[in-house]
């Protein structure tokens, strides 16, 4: 009877059970997955060397034998380990060396000076590694970008990487004999590669580009700016952020804590503008690099490689337009200096807070420095192979019989205000005919002193152009109406001599504003 009971019971409990509705069902509660934890590397960099994201190198933050960045360090003869006086190819060690190299060999390590003085991880760098800093004034994110500057004083050259990684180079010049030759700022420093018997390619930064060369005897004294390899690449790769995060935070507090009003407008949007466009793309990196593509995070793929690069190409952009915040002239810094002419000159370039200072370069009839090309697809009045404004001939598009630049277009003006202008080419005639010029020293630069009839001076820097180095050129106001160009005056910086000639109008001059 009781085997009857528990049959029953079990086939009432079935029913029961098979009457429940599906809602009725809690399902039991399931561990939450876990977070993905996204690892992010880091470009390395410290207070001794910085990697700019070309390469696999990284590079010394300051010469060899320099304490600071902005010291000049010591000089060396290619393949001698130690600095002298006298910088000759009597003193040259290596010219009766049995180890004297030939074309196409390199330093060995023990006449490598970074490698000597600093231990076997540094070297001088290799000619086909300086190609990798190279500028030519290309559009490619994955060249370093020079900017003229100074820092601490102390004028050269900042080295802005594909990452947004920069590394100051000083203007240091080099020994010849007992003699420091300094010519137009520029620095060269020793690559480790024999390209000649005599004469050595060159690691060079000038107001131009980064560039190698063959025209520096190899007994002659030169800086040397160490390099140490990166390393093998890791297994796995993670986005790097540190050098942006850093880029992103000195823009923020540049943005609030300066005054718009005192900076040119077109570099304080330009610095805005790259500013939001970096936060942008770290909160789509992160996002996409975490979450989306989690199952490719930490290997190398298309997918994490290209957004390293937007990356790099944010910061890049972003430490070039921190760079190229263009504080405006102030009264302060312009004076009109009395010559006994005409006119009253400028003290300085515009742009420029002092005397030796380049100043801005800019394109005829535009009103702010650029920060990428000065090329006709990007001069403000040209379209479509026809200029807009300041036409005298139908080839070159409507004529508006224009040939000297309205004040609306005028630099000087636009920055300095009252009755500043860019000069005429007459008055600029007047300088040059009525003022001697010679090359002196200020403040440690070479420029060309220009002195009036009445004995007041005035002083230009070897600034040269966006095309040309080691001379010196400023616009006028005026058209060159047989071309179309615009007209400007060349002040040869050897000689002395001062001639008017002219330009494309989309090249970067400098300007030296008048007033009556």
């Amino acid at each position: 009877m009781k085997k009857v009971f528990y049959a029953f019971l079990s086939l009432m409990m079935c029913m029961f059970a098979s009457c429940q509705k599906d809602e009725d069902v809690v399902p039991e509660p399931q561990p939450e997955p876990k977070p993905i934890v996204v690892k992010y590397a880091e470009y390395e960099t410290n207070d001794d060397y910085v990697d700019l994201g070309v390469g696999n190198f990284m590079i010394a933050t300051k010469n060899l034998g320099a304490k600071r960045p902005e010291d000049t360090g010591d000089f060396f003869a290619w393949g001698e380990t130690e600095p002298k006086k006298v910088y000759s190819w009597e003193t040259y060690k290596l010219q009766t060396s049995p180890t004297y190299y030939k074309d196409g060999e390199f330093l060995q390590p023990q006449d490598d000076a970074a490698t000597v003085i600093l231990g076997k991880d540094w070297r001088m760098p290799t000619v086909d590694e300086v190609k990798f800093l190279t500028d030519s004034y290309t559009t490619d994110v994955n060249c370093s970008r020079m900017r003229p500057t100074i820092s601490n004083g102390v004028y050269g050259y900042l080295l802005i990487g594909p990452n947004g990684n920069s590394v100051f180079f000083p203007s240091t010049g080099r020994m010849r004999g007992n003699e420091l030759i300094t010519w137009d700022n520029d620095t060269q420093m020793w690559c480790k590669d024999c390209a000649k018997v005599r004469a050595l390619n060159v690691f060079t930064i000038d107001q131009i580009d980064v560039s190698t060369f063959w025209s520096v005897d190899r007994c002659e004294g030169l800086p040397i700016r160490p390099v140490k390899e990166r390393g093998a690449a890791p297994d796995t790769v993670y986005l790097k952020l540190n050098v942006l995060d850093r880029n992103i935070a000195e823009a923020q507090k540049l943005l609030a804590t300066i005054n718009p009003e005192e900076y040119s407008a077109a570099s304080y949007q330009t610095l805005d503008r790259n500013h939001q466009r970096a936060v942008a793309m770290r909160a789509y990196a992160v996002e996409n690099d975490g979450q989306k593509h989690h199952s490719y995070l930490g290997n190398i793929n298309k997918v994490n490689m290209e957004l390293q690069d937007s990356i790099d190409h944010a910061s890049h952009f972003l430490r070039m337009a921190i760079v190229e915040l263009a504080p405006l002239p102030k009264a302060s810094d312009i004076k009109a200096v009395d010559l006994g002419l005409s006119v009253r000159w400028a003290s300085a370039n515009l742009g420029a807070r002092t005397e030796t200072e380049n100043g801005y370069y800019i394109a005829w009839g535009e009103l702010a420095a650029k920060q990428g090309r000065y090329d006709w697809g990007s001069y403000k009045w040209c379209k479509e192979d026809k200029f807009s404004k300041y036409v005298t001939d139908s080839r070159w598009g409507e004529v508006d019989g224009k040939t000297r630049l309205d004040l609306e277009d005028d630099a000087a003006h636009e920055y300095l205000g009252g009755d500043w202008r860019i000069p005429t080419p007459e008055e600029f005639q007047e300088l040059v005919d009525k003022c001697t010029f010679e090359n002196v020293l200020l403040n440690g630069h070479t420029v060309m002193k220009a002195t009036g009839p009445n004995g007041n001076c005035i002083y230009f820097p070897h600034a040269g152009s966006t095309s040309v180095v080691d001379q010196i050129y400023c616009w006028t106001s005026d058209l060159n109406v047989v071309d179309n160009h615009a007209t400007c005056y060349h002040i040869d910086s050897f000689w002395g001599k001062a001639f008017k000639t002219w330009e494309d109008r989309c090249v970067g001059l400098t300007i030296r504003a008048v007033c009556p």
